[in-house]
């Protein structure tokens, strides 16, 4: 059996002829075909999907077929994808899903860059909210320990070394059992020695179909079966070769799964929008639950969260329910004061506030804050803002400490956040500045409201250190706040950024966009683009993957949108590097170390 570098497994089950959007995307991958192999593992369809990828994929040496019966879960066809495949790594992909270009061989190359067991590539979702915190910075050899940002990053869509999956018997559970990714892949983390990221390149496009079309797992959630795996994925915390040892960061842990998987069960327009007798086996679970755990875990919450826990931890049904239904209409309301275009980028000054929207009425208010001042041991004053609840919560003293808000507010940024239209790729642009500016409430000047204003730039070339230049497309902008966990990113209307569009004659005298109508900010290629389209590829049949991937990159960087707009976009800039003499001579650098290397290693 001849290895290859990666094995792509994929489960399909009636998945019929729309398996063909990810297909086309495997054929149109920038690793060579010799490189890497698909799995499709067919878990006993009842259409033709088995024909017709078999007619299919007739023509394909590197991808295969592979029926087996129904098992009703996407464990066992994962599990049997690992049992057959010979690549060095393997990644899974759901049917509905679809890889970048470029994921395979960026992702390889990060894993022997980096000697990863892991890799976890930047996603983008489509019908549905994709991590965006652990891709904010790369990371390199590092571990969920060290790095419990990756907790945000728990589907199985990732590149793992299949070497490590068996030598620690890493299998998914076979039947239908929720939450099977987290469970296999948080033990997956805690066994990890190292785990990378890539996160200048949107290699995973995760998608999902409003009927559950495709999806073998999609079925109604039942609550008692939802929380046993919750218990479960906490268990692992405690198990003889996964433990956590530092009880704080247990307890942080813990949280994670409490506040995403259980409270968060009991919040937003789709708990109340079941039947009360649904909506109370829901809170008497998590209750249950609650009742379990310690109660240190609350200082890990989200502020939100935190409130809602401790009604949890009183048991009681009724308190619950209207804090769900105050805080479903929890959000904030940006604007737009000032949009221009200068020198290659779009400087951007925007305002919001915290508000409630009432569900029936539409009628907004603001959340309010009572302000209070306290000295300390060493007779320094702070303040201190404490959140005003809404009637039946006010006065509960379990509540007390739970409202402080104090850290949240001064931790709170308002960020711009830009989302790929089509792509569905979303980036925060932390530079900038964001300013929390509390206002007395009219009606009552005990109480404030929270209102932020923030100036930032938008450069089409980066959004920041990390991320890489925009790809070509129309760019939405939107306003990110995050409030103790009540965290919206709402469009800023009107405005959006087209990348890989021609420039306006006009705009070579940018002026400052009015306010009211729709603001189109348009980024043109380096005038020595082409030229660099041609030498880069040709650096891929001559260097190693790693070395390519990173030398490619810095191509990119050079053909990036133009950074002035002085700088004519017919004529070439002469200070510009020309990117052909920049390919060789890194080219000339690889073979000296290449020769180095050898050198050194025949001393040896």
């Amino acid at each position: 059996m001849t290895p290859v570098k990666v094995t792509v497994i994929i489960p399909t089950h009636n998945t019929g002829e729309d398996v063909m959007v990810g297909l086309d995307a495997l054929r149109k991958q920038s690793m060579p075909r010799s490189d890497f192999e698909v799995l499709y593992v067919d878990d006993g369809s009842t259409d033709d999907t088995v024909a017709f990828l078999e007619r299919e994929l007739a023509g394909e040496d590197n991808m295969h077929v592979v029926p087996m019966t129904n098992s009703g879960w996407p464990g066992r066809p994962r599990n049997t994808g690992v049992d057959r495949a010979r690549g060095e790594y393997v990644h899974f992909v759901d049917d509905d899903d679809w890889l970048a270009p470029e994921a395979l061989e960026r992702l390889y190359a990060r894993a022997k860059e980096t000697d990863a067991d892991i890799v976890v590539g930047r996603m983008a979702g489509h019908g549905r909210g994709a991590p965006r915190a652990p891709f904010a910075k790369p990371l390199e050899r590092g571990s969920v320990r060290e790095n419990p940002v990756l907790l945000g990053a728990m589907t199985v869509h990732k590149l793992f070394r299949r070497r490590f999956l068996l030598d620690h018997g890493l299998r998914f559970d076979e039947g239908r059992v929720r939450l099977e990714d987290h469970l296999f892949t948080l033990r997956a983390y805690l066994l990890a020695k190292q785990v990378s990221t890539v996160a200048d390149y949107t290699t995973y496009h995760w998608v999902r179909h409003g009927n559950g079309k495709h999806n073998i797992s999609y079925t109604p959630i039942e609550p008692a079966p939802y929380i046993e795996s919750v218990r479960r994925i906490i268990g692992l915390l405690h198990a003889p070769d996964t433990r956590v040892e530092d009880d704080e960061l247990r307890h942080r842990f813990t949280a994670n799964w409490y506040g995403s998987k259980a409270l968060r069960r009991l919040t937003g327009k789709g708990f109340l929008g079941q039947d009360e007798e649904r909506r109370a086996a829901w809170r008497q679970q998590v209750i249950d639950l609650a009742a379990d755990l310690p109660t240190a875990v609350d200082r890990h919450l989200p502020e939100r969260l935190a409130v809602l826990s401790r009604l949890c931890r009183a048991g009681d049904h009724e308190a619950i329910h209207a804090y769900t239904l105050y805080e479903a209409g929890v959000r904030h309301r940006p604007k737009v004061e000032e949009s221009t275009w200068q020198g290659g980028v779009l400087r951007l000054r925007a305002s919001t506030s915290l508000v409630r929207t009432d569900p029936e009425t539409g009628e907004s208010t603001p959340l309010l804050f009572r302000r209070s001042v306290h000295e300390t041991a060493g007779g320094k004053k702070r303040v201190r803002w404490t959140w005003q609840p809404p009637a039946p919560l006010d006065g509960r003293p379990d509540l007390a400490d739970a409202l402080d808000f104090t850290q949240p507010l001064k931790k709170a940024k308002a960020q711009a956040l830009v989302h790929h239209k089509s792509g569905g790729t979303q980036i925060v642009v932390t530079t900038g500045t964001s300013k929390l500016q509390p206002v007395p409430h009219a009606a009552d000047p005990d109480l404030w409201e929270m209102h932020w204003t923030t100036d930032c730039t938008i450069d089409p070339a980066g959004v920041d250190a990390h991320s890489g230049p925009l790809e070509d497309g129309t760019w939405q902008v939107c306003l990110r706040l995050n409030v103790g966990g009540w965290l919206t990113s709402p469009r800023l209307s009107g405005l959006k950024l087209s990348v890989g569009a021609p420039k306006p004659a006009a705009a070579s005298k940018p002026k400052a966009q009015p306010k009211s109508t729709a603001r189109t900010v348009p980024a043109t290629r380096h005038p020595l683009h082409g030229v660099a389209k041609v030498a880069v590829p040709v650096l891929r049949l001559l260097l190693p993957a790693a070395a390519y991937v990173a030398v490619r990159d810095r191509y990119r960087r050079l053909v990036s949108p133009e950074r002035t707009q002085q700088q004519s976009p017919q004529a070439p800039n002469p200070q510009a590097p020309n990117p052909v003499a920049v390919a060789l001579d890194e080219l000339q650098r690889a073979k000296r170390a290449r020769a180095l290397s050898v050198s050194s290693t025949r001393r040896t």
